[in-house]
């Protein structure tokens, strides 16, 4: 199986949104389409999806909702491992928080995005007629500021809103674009499928927080395939980001010893038992990952909320002797990453710490220190790590050591 990322998610914490004002600027005078556009514009952003070597897959538009946080369309989001928001030279790396594929509405944690808390027009207050600003980013240009008006409101038998019904079409590419009535609150955003008339009701933001958990909840839920347990292949990929080079890393299966149910790969190079724990490492493939990887690998069979650690080791790989002096935590115990199909529960774990390299396996002094920082992404369920990011520098003059990796599983088949 491919590893297939329909939506995005970069390694990131799942934490509760903002809270939304429902009925902010209520009534007011209209205001005038050049005084509106002024206003509201600085919350509409470019979203830029790209894949994991950096080719850009998909862009619209996407509306900052308050503090840190964006809604737009999850269509956008399909196939992404990275996603970026853009406003003439100022962007922010974001990651899926909520989730609701159903309604085509995906709502983004932004680090460090200040914006204030837009108000959103009540579904009670959608009446056929009023006039809607659409304010975005057609095709990742520039923003543009599009007047139409409310052609209808949809809703099922229950009464519940289905959609919004624009009168005229808007222009190609802006999904994901805000429309605002005349006081500037948020009544919806741009759908990312056809028909050009159709708008997502910005009232179903308010719902996020209940039916994107849920769906993160069913999806972590899906059992994994047999194949996953028992691999013939494993695939990562490996991203040297000083040079910006990407290579394949393959962990091939051995063949299987009737009664061990010790997992082999590569000629004995890597063995695990069932759920993770890694035996042992005599030949490093993945960079960094394999060359200090700490006894037992780098998630442990008990990771607790706030469960911490020492580890203090070497390692010796290629002729060359590593001291480690790490301090690991588990920061986050239900993050979710992208993987096959589907979003993957994963325990975040982050080491700090210190290294120290030696010319040689048999050298024992030396003063090659360096800082060193790594993070670990690692599913219980498919029983080993998804994401592995580090940096490390130190060392001097013909000693001195740069690392700055990240490795990411693509398929297990």
């Amino acid at each position: 199986m491919r590893l297939q990322l329909p939506l995005f998610a970069l390694a990131a914490a799942l934490a509760a949104p903002a809270t939304f004002a429902q009925d902010a600027r209520v009534g007011g005078a209209p205001l005038a389409p050049d005084a509106l556009f002024a206003r509201v514009s600085p919350s509409v952003w470019v979203v830029q999806a790209s894949d994991a070597q950096g080719k850009l897959l998909a862009t619209g538009s996407a509306v900052a909702t308050g503090p840190g946080t964006a809604v737009t369309s999850c269509k956008l989001l399909a196939k992404a491992s990275a996603v970026t928001l853009r406003r003439d030279n100022v962007s922010y790396g974001a990651a899926l928080e909520l989730p609701d594929v159903e309604r085509d509405l995906c709502q983004l944690r932004v680090a460090n995005l200040a914006s204030p808390t837009l108000g959103v027009v009540p579904a009670g207050a959608l009446q056929v007629g009023i006039p809607l600003y659409v304010i975005g980013a057609p095709r990742g240009r520039e923003l543009t500021l599009g007047i139409s008006m409310l052609g209808g409101v949809r809703r099922n038998a229950a009464g519940a809103l289905e959609s919004l019904q624009l009168a005229t079409p808007t222009e190609a590419g802006l999904a994901g674009a805000g429309l605002f009535d005349a006081q500037g609150r948020l009544a919806g955003l741009v759908a990312g499928s056809a028909p050009a008339t159709l708008a997502l009701p910005a009232a179903w933001i308010a719902e996020l927080p209940t039916r994107g958990q849920r769906a993160i909840e069913r999806l972590a839920a899906q059992p994994a395939p047999a194949s996953l347990q028992r691999p013939n292949l494993v695939e990562y990929q490996l991203h040297d980001r000083l040079t910006n080079t990407y290579r394949k890393v393959i962990y091939r299966a051995d063949t299987a010893t009737a009664g061990d149910d010790r997992l082999s790969f590569n000629n004995g190079g890597w063995v695990e038992k069932p759920g993770g724990e890694v035996i042992g490492v005599t030949t490093a493939v993945a960079g960094e990952f394999d060359s200090v990887m700490p006894p037992g690998g780098w998630a442990r069979p008990s990771l607790e909320p706030d469960a911490a650690w020492a580890s203090e080791y070497d390692a010796t790989m290629g002729g060359t002797r590593i001291k480690m002096d790490l301090r690991a935590s588990v920061v986050d115990d239900a993050a979710m990453l992208p993987f096959d199909g589907r979003e993957l529960k994963v325990v975040k774990i982050d080491y700090r710490g210190h290294t120290q390299r030696f010319a040689n396996a048999g050298a024992w002094s030396g003063n090659q220190y360096g800082t060193y920082r790594a993070s670990v992404w690692f599913s219980r369920e498919l029983g080993r790590v998804v994401r592995f990011e580090v940096q490390t520098r130190g060392g001097a003059s013909g000693g001195a050591f740069q690392v700055s990796e990240v490795l990411e599983l693509v398929s297990i088949r």
